[in-house]
């Protein structure tokens, strides 16, 4: 074969041929490895930049993070967070690019204050070098990264603001607004209960079976699945880990060195509007006249009396009486000392400085910090002997008791309850019980344990024993339910049938008194009804969407909570702006954000839609996997 190649070799043509295959071959093998080379990592480009991909990236998991706290994120909601990550950096570019543009730049001098006034870089109230740098490596940031976002914060608020400090809403919007919202509206109505209808009689076997038969959803049992769990969770080991008194305290310290209490004070006041009668309650306390005595006394005397437990300078009524109280000796007398509201005797009892706060307060909650953090370094050392243990099919019921598991077997349904209407008794929480039961009726009979992830870093393993189908509970079982149910429904449809009766008198010329005088019944009337509050007691939520839907005058008839209600609007009430300042206030500031919001985006639409802005799919439906 080689010999005939080498002859076939010797025709001109053959060697023209094998040439050109063989540059073919060199060229293919070239294209793909400039292809490799070549791979790009840009994501997008913004004002003719590239954006990298690992930017994109590490705010995708900045905000996977966030979510991951609120439960599991299911790929297609790990695909919405890689956009909004997307969006967020696109966003970020185009403003720096109009910050450029426009010459907008955050001085250094603002800068500077406001790193000085964050209180997790301060000691004592100042900034504190050494915390500003452990604080930084703590949250994986280098001081260059931290102080270019916050450059960046600064320049993006002076922009905001400039394109907003404009923006306000129209009065005439704002009327409407006001209009529809204060609104009220009074009805008269007529409850019917169902518990004042008289009894029917009792039934037959044989109707009640019919009834039972034609509610089957009703005696229906839902599905039932009999399981094994095994749980790994710090929640559950927490209370059961040993925290030593140095731990406790070397936690404090953290505490002490970074929190701050503000000083408080706890005092007896006494108030008057007349400086001679000031004197003399002053006189009599500094006698030894009693705290009841000078309560008293101060009633006879036309002043009041009051107590402040551990109160701060800014929950003080007035300036003076704060300067007064924390200028003052403990458990000495001061005053009469003039204020803005007459003059006033005082009695420090208790003074707390300023300063970190006290162990006392804090032992409890660090002791369950400590406990939990010992506990997710027994859950991270063990979860991998889990994996290995179920790895090689050894049953949950047999698995070593070292490695920290809770275990529980049982029977639930896919609400989570047992046969007897009760919450499994999951160990972890409501959210872990949540995890497994949507595990358990996504599973399948027969399929092995293997360990899964739950929320606040918890494990679980489960298998499926048995599976209930749904079925309707024989009658037998029920009869007594059947009994109270058809008697309930008999006595509803009983009130149903009288509030109609009612309905039907007002609305061919009776007045809802008449009606309900005739009929037994007392008519009330309902307080003022706005749109957005909440309903009135015994007022149901669909009669007041029919109510503001009617004209005075018209009825209306609605189901209750014991019954059903008749009711006639009676009255519209449209308050002026006046009468509600704060209403009116609150809704002007909604349209004003509203607004100033609606400015920001169409503004950074604007941006997006100038820069011609291309991104690469590809690379953002990596980033979500």
């Amino acid at each position: 074969m080689l010999a005939w190649f080498r002859k076939l070799l010797g025709n001109w043509i053959a060697r023209v041929f094998f040439g050109a295959l063989v540059v073919v071959f060199v060229f293919w093998g070239i294209s793909n490895v400039v292809t490799l080379v070549s791979s790009s990592t840009t994501i997008a480009h913004v004002a003719g930049k590239a954006v990298d991909i690992s930017v994109v990236q590490a705010e995708f998991q900045n905000e996977l993070t966030q979510a991951e706290q609120k439960g599991p994120v299911d790929p297609a909601a790990r695909q919405q967070i890689a956009q909004s990550a997307l969006a967020t950096v696109l966003r970020q570019r185009v403003l720096a690019a109009a910050e450029i543009e426009l010459e907008i730049v955050a001085p250094d001098a603002e800068v500077r204050a406001q790193i000085d006034q964050i209180p997790q870089f301060q000691t004592n109230g100042a900034f504190d070098q050494a915390k500003f740098d452990q604080v930084l490596l703590q949250n994986n940031l280098s001081p260059d990264r931290f102080i270019a976002d916050l450059q960046a914060n600064i320049a993006n608020q002076q922009l905001v603001q400039a394109l907003t400090d404009g923006a306000a809403p129209p009065g005439p919007l704002e009327g409407q607004i006001f209009d529809f919202v204060a609104q009220a509206r009074v009805a008269e109505t007529v409850d019917v209960p169902t518990a004042g209808q008289p009894a029917p009689a009792a039934p037959g076997a044989g109707l009640l079976q019919r009834y039972w038969k034609n509610h089957p959803a009703t005696y229906t049992a839902p599905e039932y699945r009999t399981i094994k769990l095994v749980v790994l969770s710090p929640a559950v080991l927490a209370p059961g880990e040993a925290v030593s008194d140095a731990q406790l305290q070397a936690a404090y310290q953290r505490v002490a060195e970074t929190e701050k209490v503000p000083a408080t004070r706890s005092v007896e006041v006494v108030t008057s509007d007349d400086q001679a009668k000031a004197a003399t309650l002053a006189k009599d306390w500094k006698s030894g006249a009693s705290w009841a005595q000078i309560q008293a006394e101060a009633t006879k005397l036309g002043a009041s009396a009051v107590e402040l437990d551990h109160a701060q300078a800014n929950q003080f009524p007035s300036q003076p009486l704060a300067d007064a109280v924390f200028a003052a000796q403990p458990d000495v007398v001061t005053g009469p000392v003039a204020g803005a509201f007459g003059y006033f005797v005082i009695d420090v009892t208790d003074a707390v400085a300023a300063g970190a706060p006290s162990f006392a307060s804090q032992q409890a909650q660090l002791k369950q910090q400590l406990q939990l953090q010992e506990a997710q370094a027994e859950v991270n050392q063990n979860v991998d002997g889990v994996q290995d243990a179920l790895a090689g099919q050894t049953p949950l019921d047999q698995l070593p008791a070292t490695l920290g598991l809770a275990a529980v077997e049982g029977t639930l349904d896919a609400s989570g309850d047992t046969m007897d209407g009760s919450k499994a008794p999951i160990p972890g929480g409501d959210a872990l019980r949540d995890a497994v039961v949507k595990a358990v009726f996504a599973a399948h009979i027969g399929d092995p344990p293997e360990l899964a992830s739950g929320p606040a870093n918890s494990y679980f393993a489960f298998t499926i024993e048995k599976i209930t189908p749904p079925m309707v509970k024989p009658f037998a079982d029920v009869q007594a339910q059947v009994a109270a149910d058809w008697q309930a429904d008999q006595l509803s449809r009983e009130a149903q049938a009288k509030a109609a009766e009612l309905l039907h008198a007002v609305e061919t010329g009776k007045s809802l008194d008449d009606a309900a005088s005739a009929a037994g019944l007392s008519v009330a009337v309902t307080p003022p009804i706005t749109r957005g509050a909440q309903p009135p007691a015994g007022v149901p939520a669909g009669l007041v969407q029919e109510l503001f839907g009617m004209k005075p005058g018209q009825a209306t008839m609605e189901a209750s909570a014991d019954g059903f209600l008749v009711a006639v609007l009676s009255k519209v009430e449209q308050p002026p702006q006046s009468a509600a300042p704060q209403l009116l206030a609150s809704i002007q500031d909604a349209l004003t954000k509203g607004l100033q919001s609606d400015v920001v985006e169409s503004f950074l639409n604007g941006l997006q839609g100038r820069e011609h802005i291309t991104i690469d799919q590809k690379l953002v439906a990596q980033i979500a996997q």
